[in-house]
């Protein structure tokens, strides 16, 4: 009887155990949704991780290629190439001959006898050819540096009971000249070379010794006698019917204001302004356009340019969003669907960029460009509506372009405003690579001092490079003139 009752109790045991097990798998079904819910954040936050990391390798390492993308770019580069051969003759791989006023020396071979049996020729011919080189470089200081000694006359007045002198006295006895200030701030900017690398150019070329010092009050010197050349190019951006805008970092050590450049672009014109060791913030534009600018700026979307302009006149840049789904569809973190499903979103947004570009190349008439805008405008919504395969990524880039449509059509609705702002990318590439050279500006005043010398430089350097010095030297006269 016990060993029955035994047996039942255990029994019992087990379908209470089993119960309890029932009832905690019913609560796990319960939590299954919860669960599923909070896997799906977990890949979503892991899918946004793991772009950001293919992002910042992109920054840091540049972007690499496999082998089937080189191979691709390749044969694209050699059918390119091949295109381009076939519209090119053969004089335009030739040197250009150069014009009479050109020609510094004549050089003539003579020649009446066979070099083999001394026998006397005829029906002489005589060929015209050229040769373009420069003295040699060991010789250049000798034509390049000059070294002038000034004899100055002083003398006592009696009436005046004190020396005078005809011109003023220099405050050191050896002085560095005007033209080759000119040249370190050319070297300088339109060079991107650093204060070592114009000291070592100075010093193995010319035999003239450079020091930091000299350097840096040169570019002071001279950005106060372009001052005037400055605020006539800040005056022409001011009043531009539209300008580009961009920002770049630029460090300054101990600037008070911030590590970043800006710069305006004039549309029409190679007028160029450049504001360095700013903040990011976007009270820099007002600055750089002053406050009643009626213009239009062209920028990419980052947050500070929203609500700057007038309605109507703020327009974005169709190449930014282009490059950030190019970069998405070439991700390798994606899930196959994922990826295959962004390769048809740029492939369709691509499309979407070169039919705008074709408009807004065509002569500008406003009804034809109206129904242009609407027939394009349908495509574009195409091309942002949401879909299950979007990536989180990709749903911000979308959610992005569909709150700013309308600017992203103003280059079609007003004439002569470009669809990108590359011209304001080139002007900063400029100094971003000056900046890798010299890591930046050590105060506020060097940077305060490279913001006008890279305005007026770069604006003078991008209307004619063979005439630049003849345009700095007239940017001078103003000042010059007047000591």
């Amino acid at each position: 009887m016990k060993g029955h009752l035994t047996d039942l109790q255990r029994q019992k045991q087990i379908n209470t155990r089993l119960k309890n097990e029932n009832a905690r798998l019913r609560e796990e079904v319960k939590r299954i949704p919860a669960l599923e819910a909070e896997i799906v954040t977990l890949k979503q936050d892991l899918e946004k991780a793991f772009l950001l990391i293919e992002e910042l390798q992109r920054m840091v390492f540049g972007k690499g290629q496999k082998k089937k993308d080189k191979d691709k770019d390749a044969s694209n580069s050699a059918e390119t190439s091949q295109r381009k051969k076939a519209n090119r003759n053969a004089s335009s791989y030739r040197r250009e001959t150069p014009k009479e006023e050109d020609i510094t020396e004549e050089v003539h071979r003579d020649f009446s006898a066979c070099p083999h049996c001394q026998q006397k020729l005829t029906r002489l011919k005589q060929l015209e050819f050229f040769t373009e080189d420069i003295l040699p470089p060991a010789e250049w200081f000798k034509v390049l540096k000059r070294v002038t000694r000034k004899w100055i006359v002083t003398g006592y007045c009696a009436n005046c009971k004190k020396r005078v002198n005809s011109v003023e006295i220099p405050k050191q006895k050896v002085s560095l000249g005007e033209n080759i200030r000119q040249l370190i701030v050319f070297q300088s900017t339109v060079q991107q070379l650093s204060y070592s690398q114009i000291i070592d150019f100075a010093e193995g070329i010319l035999h003239l010794k450079l020091s930091q010092g000299e350097i840096v009050n040169s570019l002071e010197s001279q950005s106060v006698k372009l001052k005037s050349a400055y605020l006539t190019i800040q005056e022409h951006i001011r009043t531009a019917q539209a300008v580009h805008l961009d920002e770049t970092g630029y460090p300054t050590i101990s600037g008070d204001q911030g590590n970043f450049a800006w710069v305006a672009a004039n549309t029409k014109t190679e007028d160029i302004i450049y504001s360095i060791g700013q903040s990011r913030g976007k009270g820099n534009i007002p600055k750089m356009l002053g406050e009643n600018f009626s213009g239009i700026g062209i920028t990419d979307d980052y947050g500070a340019y929203k609500n700057i302009f007038n309605p109507g006149k703020h327009a974005l840049c169709w190449a930014h969003p282009h490059r950030k789904l190019r970069d998405l569809q070439n991700s390798e973190t994606l899930e196959k669907n994922k990826q295959l499903h962004c390769q048809k979103v740029f492939t369709r947004f691509s499309s979407l960029y070169e039919k705008v570009r074709a408009v807004n190349a065509q002569f500008f008439r406003k009804e034809l460009r109206e129904k242009a805008v609407l027939k394009l405008s349908k495509v574009f919504d195409e091309c942002i509506s949401p879909h299950p395969d979007d990536p989180q990524k990709l749903k911000q880039i979308k959610t992005r372009l569909g709150q700013q449509k309308d600017c992203y059509f103003v280059c079609l609705l007003i004439p002569g405003i470009p669809p990108d702002n590359n011209k304001a990318e080139r002007s900063l590439r400029h100094l971003v690579i000056k900046r890798k050279k010299s890591f930046g500006c050590k105060t506020q005043k060097g940077a305060d001092t490279l913001s006008v010398l890279y305005s007026v430089v770069m604006s003078l350097w991008r209307k004619s490079k063979r005439d630049f010095f003849g345009a700095y030297g007239q940017a001078l006269e103003p000042l010059v003139g007047g000591q």
